[in-house]
C-alpha cells in the first residue's frame, strides 16, 4: 500500500475516533472549512505523497502519535519522511546539532555529530535515485540527515558498507564515542 493511500486510511479512521465531520476537520487543521475537499481525496487515497505541512497540521489536529505515523511512513520501499535526524540526538538547549558524512576511495565512511544519540540506531541508508542519507533506529523511524551530500562523497559512499558514527566536541574528536553501523545502499 502506498504512503498516501495508508495515510488517508489514518486521517479517516483518527477523525472518527476523534467524532470530527471533514469540515471539522478542515477547520481545527488548517482554519478553513475549505479545505473539506482536500481532506476528502486524502482520505480517499488520491493524494499519493502529501505535502509536509498538511501532515503536520494533521497529525496536530487529529492527536496522532508517532508510533502511529511510523507505522505509515515505514511502508513505502523510499520513505517519506517529515521530520529530520536531529530529533535521534539529545539537544540541551545550547546550540545546534552538527552533523557531517565523510566518505573515501577505501571504502570507509563516518558521520561526524556534536550531540550525543539519544536512540539506538539499527543502520544507516543512502537512496541513491533520492540522493538522501537516512538512519533507521531500532524503533522503525527513519529520519534524513537533511544535509546534502558532495558528488564525490556519493560516489564513494557507494562502495561502503558501513558507517562510523563519531561525537566530536568543540572541534575534537572523542575517542570513547565512535560507533559502527552497517550501511545499506538503495538504488
Amino acid at each position: 500500500m502506498a504512503f498516501g493511500q495508508a495515510f488517508g486510511q489514518l486521517i479517516r479512521s483518527k477523525r472518527g475516533i476523534e467524532g470530527l465531520t471533514q469540515q471539522a476537520l478542515a477547520v481545527a487543521a488548517f482554519g478553513d472549512e475549505r479545505f473539506k475537499t482536500r481532506i476528502s481525496e486524502l482520505e480517499n487515497g488520491k493524494v499519493g505523497k502529501p505535502q509536509s505541512k498538511t501532515i503536520d497540521a494533521l497529525v496536530v489536529a487529529l492527536n496522532i502519535s508517532d508510533d502511529e505515523l511510523n507505522k505509515v511512513l515505514n511502508l513505502e520501499p523510499h520513505p517519506r519522511v517529515i521530520d529530520n535526524l536531529c530529533d535521534f540526538f539529545d539537544e540541551d538547549g545550547t546550540g545546534f546539532v552538527d552533523i557531517e558524512v565523510a566518505a573515501n576511495a577505501a571504502g570507509k565512511a563516518v558521520l561526524f555529530h556534536n550531540r550525543w544519540l539519544k536512540v539506538e540506531v539499527k543502520r544507516a541508508e543512502y537512496f541513491l535515485e533520492e540522493a538522501m542519507f537516512v538512519c533507521l533506529e531500532e524503533g522503525g523511524r527513519r529520519r534524513p540527515a537533511g544535509l546534502p551530500l558532495s558528488t564525490e562523497v556519493t560516489g564513494y559512499l557507494k562502495n561502503c558498507s558501513e558507517i562510523l558514527f563519531v561525537h566530536v566536541e568543540d572541534g575534537t574528536q572523542k575517542t570513547t564515542a565512535g560507533k559502527t553501523y552497517p550501511l545499506k545502499i538503495v538504488p
